[in-house]
């Protein structure tokens, strides 16, 4: 009879000495699950058949393997108030799933809901070390884009990804830090205000790693994958030569995602690695309008509650008075919003929009929303609240970057 749940065990696994997540994995197939994994690592005889691994952390993986480590996990989980998922549970991210050497665990503080396959999230990057234009346009960007349905995700360096995250604060935009180390540390130290606002403000903190995991140089470059693993698009503001931006921007390439570059200063040689993106295809960023029309971003108004936050928590139709209550507080009526009605649309037209959409939508082939705003003639604004309607009720699927396909059987409407 086991003692812990199989999340602790691969926890624990992932804590070991120079174990990552393709080890985790290996383990775990090959002794038939995570505690015969664990056990089965306590000893060293056991670990032979892995030639990859030196003699030396064998011996290191299988003195470490202890079951006071896991009591430390429990405790720290506890402590922090963390959540954890790992590649065997089915709210796993599924972006994550595609990338080269997926994580194996997530330990999480925060607003989980943020990881929701259905939303936008756009990584910004760049030097540590920035210059003060590249500190300008770092904070513009958040700020701007955080007005909008999208999360911003960083690595929480120093540099560029601290000022995306202040400016995305000053609009009380939504952000992801993913971290090279447990999240019980702070790292950098002088951004603990920032990691405190970030989840004050229904943000995310994200780490592969276990609690007491301290900062390490190997670990950046294997926490990029996941900063553009989760995003549909990187923004490279400001980055060298040789930088762990650059990294992120190759791996967001071979992983399907768009990467975006700032346009530099000819003369400053801190931007070095933006000119080797341009030369290289990356698309020039003019301003985050780009952004916004690049993913058909719509202003958060109607993003703005927890219900959208947490789609998952409660179904958006389950009743015609449920549905009323997500037509207010999504601002549909809303006299501030841009490009709708100042009257708003009645419940009739909401339903009668969603029928018109899903009657245009093929079922045979993809649809982009450029095609459905010529078809509808349904202001951007209201179109992109209602796809989303439609996507969560699972009349019609989202397929990046094709577009949207209908998924009934035959025209019905929608109620």
């Amino acid at each position: 009879m086991t003692r812990y749940d199989d999340t602790i065990y691969i926890a624990g696994l992932q804590s070991l000495y120079n174990v990552g997540a393709t080890h985790v994995r290996s383990f775990i197939d090959d002794f038939g699950g995570p505690y015969e994994a664990w056990q089965a690592v306590k000893k060293v005889e056991n670990l032979k058949p892995y030639s990859h691994i030196s003699v030396g952390d064998k011996r290191a993986i299988a003195a470490s393997a202890k079951d006071e480590r896991l009591d430390y996990i429990i405790q720290k989980l506890d402590e922090y108030k963390m959540d954890v998922t790992t590649y065997l549970d089915k709210d796993f991210p599924s972006m994550l799933e595609q990338i080269y050497n997926p994580p194996a665990i997530l330990f999480m503080r925060g607003n989980r809901a943020l990881l929701d396959k259905r939303l936008n999230r756009i990584a910004i990057v760049g030097a540590r070390r920035c210059s003060l234009y590249g500190r300008n346009v770092a904070r513009m960007l958040g700020k701007e884009l955080g007005k909008y349905s999208t999360i911003i995700v960083s690595g929480g360096a120093r540099g560029i990804d601290s000022h995306g995250h202040e400016g995305l604060l000053a609009s009380q935009g939504y952000g992801i830090i993913v971290m090279g180390c447990g999240l019980d540390i702070v790292y950098p130290r002088e951004n603990s205000k920032l990691f405190d606002r970030v989840l004050a403000n229904n943000g995310l903190l994200l780490s592969e790693y276990p609690p007491g995991t301290p900062p390490s140089a190997k670990h950046f470059p294997a926490r990029n994958r996941i900063i553009s693993g989760l995003s549909r698009g990187v923004i490279v503001v400001e980055a060298k030569a040789s930088s762990g931006s650059l990294i992120t921007a190759d791996m967001a390439v071979s992983e399907g995602r768009d990467v975006f570059v700032v346009p530099c200063n000819l003369l400053d040689h801190t931007a070095d690695g933006n000119k080797f993106l341009m030369r290289n295809g990356a698309y020039v960023l003019t301003g985050y309008e780009d952004i916004v029309e690049q993913y058909h971003l719509t202003l958060r108004d109607f993003f703005a509650t927890e219900e959208k936050l947490s789609p998952s928590k409660k179904k958006l139709s389950e009743s015609k008075k449920e549905e009323h209550s997500h037509v207010k507080e999504g601002d549909l009526s809303s006299n501030t919003c841009k490009g709708v009605d100042s009257h708003g649309p009645s419940m009739l037209s909401f339903s009668l929009d969603k029928s018109l959409i899903l009657s245009e939508i093929p079922h045979d082939r993809c649809i982009t929303v450029s095609d459905i705003l010529k078809v509808t003639h349904i202001p951007l604004q209201q179109l992109q609240p209602l796809l989303l309607e439609l996507e969560l009720e699972g009349a019609i699927e989202h397929q990046p970057p094709r577009g949207y396909i209908n998924m009934t059987r035959s025209d019905i409407l929608v109620h």
